[in-house]
């Protein structure tokens, strides 16, 4: 008996009813459907991926239809329009699938792993066995992915090995995985679900360096982006472009540095990265509506008149 057979018989002895079955593992699901019908059509929440052990459909993945059958299997990145259809299934021999999410974090780390022990080369694809028009929606499932999925489904039925097993078998998986024709997919889904380590790795940045001239550009570099879309991305997270929240953050420090620290007009520019003061006078009117005199003077008086207990 072949991998996919004993992967099409586990699925059996788990999806005992018509459609999808959760399992006792958190985001891993069996589906049994015994003729043609639509089985999906939503907005995923997870990173996930689906192996056809029997029966073939067709699945769209927003903008991409591609059809799928036995012993292939797709990535589904979290808030991608999933649309899914059985063509070929009977009650004698249904279609069934299987579903598992994917811990994106997980993926990170082992492709760090991966390119760290290659000198830095991509994971090879496998070989392919089909002519497929376009591979990065619908692959063949390699002997290694089959058995590793395998392996932790079947370490998933007791609690001990859901507890012990499990977790490294799953580690195991996501490995076989990006070592597929699948793994630019993987990838590129589980760097957009890091996007806010991302973004927040470009903040850091900005805060350590504000006393220096730093572009939009070196941000990008800093956290592994092209330029377009680390601006596209950081937007879309903090609703401020790079550059503009660069600039809040460097009036916040000279604001601080001006009143707090009583530093002068001059100094407290040359820390926040400005070359002329008067390149940095204008923009701290535009934002705080006075100069930085003024308006650390303003300040301090207003500190010295409050009662001592808030002074504390």
């Amino acid at each position: 008996m072949s991998i996919l057979d004993e992967l099409a018989d586990f699925i059996a002895g788990r999806a005992v009813a018509e459609g999808p079955t959760a399992s006792r593992w958190p985001g891993l699901d069996f589906y049994r459907f015994s003729g043609p019908a639509r089985v999906e059509d939503r907005v995923t929440t997870s990173l996930s991926i689906y192996v056809i052990a029997q029966g073939r459909g067709r699945v769209q993945l927003d903008d991409r239809t591609c059809d799928f059958g036995p012993s292939e299997w797709f990535v589904v990145p979290r808030g991608t329009r999933l649309v899914a259809d059985v063509v070929e299934a009977s009650r004698g021999r249904p279609l069934l699938a299987v579903s598992l999410q994917i811990d994106p974090v997980v993926i990170v780390e082992l492709l760090r792993q991966i390119e760290q022990c290659s000198d830095g080369a991509t994971p090879p694809p496998e070989p392919s066995t089909s002519q497929e028009t376009d591979p990065a929606c619908v692959s063949p499932i390699g002997h290694e992915l089959a058995d590793a999925l395998l392996r932790f489904v079947r370490a998933t039925v007791t609690e001990l090995d859901r507890h012990v097993l499990a977790p490294l078998l799953l580690r195991g998986t996501t490995y076989w995985a990006l070592l597929s024709r699948q793994w630019a997919a993987l990838a590129e889904a589980a760097h957009l679900e890091n996007a806010a380590d991302r973004i927040a790795a470009a903040i850091a940045f900005m805060q350590e360096a504000l006393d220096k001239p730093i572009k939009v550009e070196d941000m990008a570099n800093h956290v592994e982006m092209s330029v377009s879309a680390f601006a596209h991305l950081f937007k879309a997270t903090t609703g401020t472009a790079p550059y503009q929240y660069l600039k809040r953050l460097r009036m916040e420090r000279s604001r601080a540095l001006l009143v707090e620290e009583n530093l002068a007009v001059g100094d407290a520019c040359h820390a926040v990265g400005y070359s002329t003061a008067s390149h940095f006078i204008s923009e701290f009117k535009r934002t705080y509506g006075e100069t930085p005199r003024a308006y650390a003077g303003r300040m301090r008086r207003i500190g010295t008149l409050a009662p001592p207990h808030a002074a504390r």
